[in-house]
């Protein structure tokens, strides 16, 4: 398998094509964060870096890293931008250029034929019975991406091209009311997939997906999923079960926004972290305290206040972000 690491700045808007990503003999490395190449370098060893930054490589992380002197890598710069190859297997890419042109390119520097990606095995779909088996699929067949620390994985609005399972990090879900107002609709963290808005060929994005603290995943594209899907029956019954129990859980979310007192929504928010809160590693919720407020649907001072009654009370203990719940029963004999 070809490793191939991606490093893509914030303007960057380059993707593989979508033939190589569905390919067995491909497994793409993305991340957003120019600072991290030396740390990927090192962790995954690939066999072609492509640099889609404006700036060229910094030479302290190939005086640091004398290795990359031998490693294939294609640089994507401006049509005006001028660089200097680093050996001879450093080639270059105009910015604009097709999906077509970026194919050939890495198909080039990774000494693959095109009769033999033609040739290729492609991923056997058929064998993914359930939701768990998908995400082992995923974490198989998916390319692997980073994004920093409030970086936006999808907009509202966006035509949705992958779906995507939680490897390590925290996401919210939101939206715009007609005020501008941002409003939180989920917080998901690891083993969670992200991306499931229909399953018609064109869907679309209903939210906007912000990481709140570093954060992986994996992803296969939209069209693959649909495959998958029509090759197995229980997979689809499966996934209506899960979307049927996530609507139920929605509903009584609503119920509760709409009904229950301030501080049972704050107890509710909290008990939504509970399972991180009571591990001994915990080191604080990356969530501020207005998200937090957002999700239980009062007001931040609100929210403040329910904290501080419920500290009084023994029930949880607050040192800057860190909440520890004290008292979980209790916490949850809240009306």
């Amino acid at each position: 398998m070809k490793r191939i690491l991606y490093i893509l700045d914030k303007t960057s808007s380059h993707l593989i094509p979508d033939e190589l990503a569905m390919n067995l003999d491909y497994k793409f490395i993305y991340s957003n964060s120019p600072t991290s190449l030396e740390s990927l370098l090192i962790k995954n060893k690939p066999d072609l870096l492509i640099w889609a930054v404006k700036n060229p490589i910094p030479p302290k992380v190939i005086h640091r890293n004398p290795g990359i002197l031998k490693l294939p890598i294609l640089s994507i710069i401006a049509e005006t931008g001028t660089q200097k190859p680093l050996h001879k297997k450093h080639r270059f890419l105009a910015e604009n250029s097709s999906k077509q042109e970026l194919k050939k390119k890495i198909l080039f520097l990774t000494n693959a034929k095109m009769e033999n990606f033609r040739a290729s095995k492609k991923p056997d779909k058929s064998l993914v019975p359930n939701i768990e088996a998908l995400k082992s699929y995923m974490e198989k067949k998916g390319e692997l991406i980073s994004l920093d620390k409030h970086k936006i994985l999808f907009h509202e609005n966006w035509h949705s091209s992958f779906i995507y399972l939680i490897k390590q990090g925290l996401v919210k879900t939101s939206r715009m009311d007609q005020l501008g107002k941002e409003l939180i609709t989920g917080i998901y963290r690891k083993n969670d997939l992200l991306g499931l808005y229909g399953f018609h060929k064109h869907p679309v994005a209903t939210e906007m997906a912000t990481t709140l603290e570093a954060s992986q995943f994996y992803r296969i594209l939209y069209t693959e999923f649909r495959e998958i899907l029509q090759q197995n029956q229980e997979l689809s019954l499966d996934l209506a079960q899960y979307l049927t129990d996530t609507v139920l859980e929605l509903k009584s979310q609503l119920l509760e926004m709409a009904y229950a007192s301030v501080l049972k929504k704050t107890s509710n928010t909290i008990l939504q972290f509970a399972e991180e809160m009571q591990n001994p590693e915990f080191k604080g919720l990356n969530i501020s305290r207005t998200d937090l407020a957002s999700i239980a649907g009062i007001s931040t001072e609100s929210f403040i206040r329910s904290l501080s009654s419920l500290k009084k009370e023994g029930i949880i203990a607050i040192k800057g972000k860190k909440i520890n719940i004290l008292k979980p029963d209790k916490l949850q004999e809240i009306t």
